[in-house]
């Protein structure tokens, strides 16, 4: 009788005790995280064995508890043993071992050097099986059977996330992104003068995915880009019968790659974001500075790139004002297509307006809608927030909204999501929109290259601020009041011509500097 069959019949209870005594250096979080509900553990030859259920929670306990795991070994069944660390699996029912140094063993000669002369190296194969006793069926679970286990063992959720045996997402994953997509929807999507471009490219994507890759789309706060690029992602999986297609936040891309380069799960990690169809990563501008999480991002691109795929990058900015993007990943970005949005104009409000209010059944006519839409800023979230409003106040009359009513109702509302714009914003903007120095429009010069653009600055500081004709006047260089009334007619009859003039490197009318002037203002 060996001395594992001797130990056996003394002491069946060694593996129970051996997990036990895991568990008690661990505690139960960590033990029930990491090790799951459905770990099995027996003694074969001078070896603890334990049964895994993937490869990647055995990688987990061999590189972290591997020192816990031989002491309590030692604790139990004394130096003479060590572990074999298992994966069942369909093809090989139990055939596959593992070590802290990446061995087919969990136990072997150079895993502790201390036993190299008493315990032989064991190399697990299909033979073994059998004295494995009782024998049990190769592990391939569909999940609701590993669900319903767990919960009848009274284990957490996060434990059946950790030890599934099929990697795929949680309910809770689903339902969300189910629910975004139901929310953003392509046929939802109101196209408009503020979002032509992009609409028109995000068309192009979907006529031919992988043509134009990476689509990248920059704009403000709700102004829709989130919308459009979900939208744009379901309407390709429901258009070309992609089935992997991954949308998520520049967040969640860094939060996952930081606990895959802590954890080891590079390969798991790259398989994710790298066997996909479609990648859609919102709010890229969370990645900026972190420099690691960039170099996967690009090699990431660059691998679908290679593939034909589609790749769609949204963030609150254009790419020059990202600052901190490295510059290969810049050059990726620039060489597909760069789309930016501005603020909603009031057309898309109205629209946008009326459509929300038909769903939450809020009856209010087209002018009232008219109104409420231009006092509104071009942000769909304050769209929304005025809506909400105008279905508390319609249950609390009891009836339709009059125009006075609804207006009276969201006054403070509208006037809250109204941006502050100060002289010195203006001058900010317009000095980066024209290539100028921050003093250039304060100077005494009259060339037209500076005189043009102040003028444009007067005009914009009489639209959106209140400050009077002298103060904006002695801000832009001590100039009378009488230039400032001079600046304003001229701009008026520029955009009556629709005159065109020298803006940076090129020219531009009038009325498209101003749009990109007051989309940086965050003014429409």
């Amino acid at each position: 009788m060996t001395a594992a069959q001797q130990l056996a019949s003394k002491a069946p209870d060694t593996p129970q005790r051996v997990a036990a005594l895991v568990r008690q250096k661990l505690g139960s979080h960590r033990m029930d995280l990491w090790f799951g509900a459905d770990a099995k553990w027996s003694v074969l030859d001078h070896n603890v064995v334990l049964e895994v259920s993937s490869q990647f929670v055995a990688d987990c306990i061999t590189r972290m508890f591997r020192g816990d795991l031989q002491e309590a070994i030692e604790e139990v069944a004394g130096n003479g043993f060590g572990y074999r660390i298992l994966v069942r699996d369909d093809q090989s029912s139990i055939a596959r071992g593992l070590d802290s140094s990446s061995t087919t063993d969990a136990f072997s000669q150079d895993a502790f050097p201390h036993n190299k002369s008493s315990v032989p190296t064991i190399a697990p194969s299909i033979n073994d099986e059998p004295a494995l006793a009782p024998k049990r069926p190769a592990l391939r679970l569909h999940r609701s059977e590993v669900e319903a286990t767990v919960s009848q063992a009274g284990v957490s959720q996060a434990t059946v996330s950790q030890a599934s045996v099929e990697p795929e997402q949680s309910n809770m994953e689903r339902l969300a992104q189910l629910r975004r997509e139901n929310e953003r929807r392509w046929e939802e999507f109101i196209p408009g003068e503020h979002n032509r471009l992009v609409y028109t490219a995000a068309n192009m994507t979907l006529e031919k995915p992988g043509q134009i890759s990476p689509l990248f789309i920059f704009g403000p706060h709700g102004c829709g880009k989130s919308h459009l690029a979900i939208g744009l992602a379901h309407r390709l999986k429901v258009v070309h019968r992609m089935r992997r297609v991954l949308v998520l936040t520049g967040e969640q891309f860094t939060i996952e790659f930081t606990e895959s380069a802590r954890g080891g799960g590079f390969a798991s990690f790259r398989r994710k974001y790298r066997d996909v169809d479609v990648l859609v990563i919102d709010d890229l501008q969370f990645c900026l500075g972190k420099n690691a999480t960039l170099a996967e991002l690009r090699n990431t691109i660059d691998m679908l790139l290679r593939d034909k795929k589609q790749v769609i990058l949204v963030a609150d900015r254009s790419l020059n004002e990202l600052t901190g993007l490295s510059s290969d990943l810049h050059a990726r970005l620039a060489g597909g297509m760069a789309c930016g949005m501005e603020p909603l104009d009031v057309e898309t409000r109205t629209k946008l307006l009326v459509r929300l209010c038909h769903k939450q059944n809020v009856s209010i006519d087209e002018s009232t809608a008219k109104q409420l839409a231009a006092q509104s800023s071009g942000d769909a979230r304050v769209l929304q927030g005025v809506v909400h409003r105008l279905v508390v106040q319609q249950r609390i009359q009891g009836q339709p909204l009059e125009q006075d009513q609804a207006i009276r109702a969201t006054l403070d509302l509208i006037r809250a999501s109204q941006p502050v714009v100060r002289l010195k914003d203006i001058e900010r903007v317009v000095s980066d929109v024209f290539g100028l120095e921050d003093s250039l429009l304060k100077a005494k010069t009259k060339c037209q290259s500076v005189s043009q653009p102040r003028m444009l600055a007067m005009f914009l500081a009489r639209k959106y601020t209140r400050a009077a004709l002298s103060e904006i006047g002695e801000y832009f260089g001590n100039r009378q009041h009488s230039t400032v009334i001079s600046a304003q007619k001229k701009v008026d009859s520029w955009l009556n011509e629709d005159e065109i003039i020298q803006c940076g490197r090129g020219k531009l009318t009038v009325k498209e500097i101003l749009k990109t002037l007051e989309s940086s203002l965050r003014v429409s």
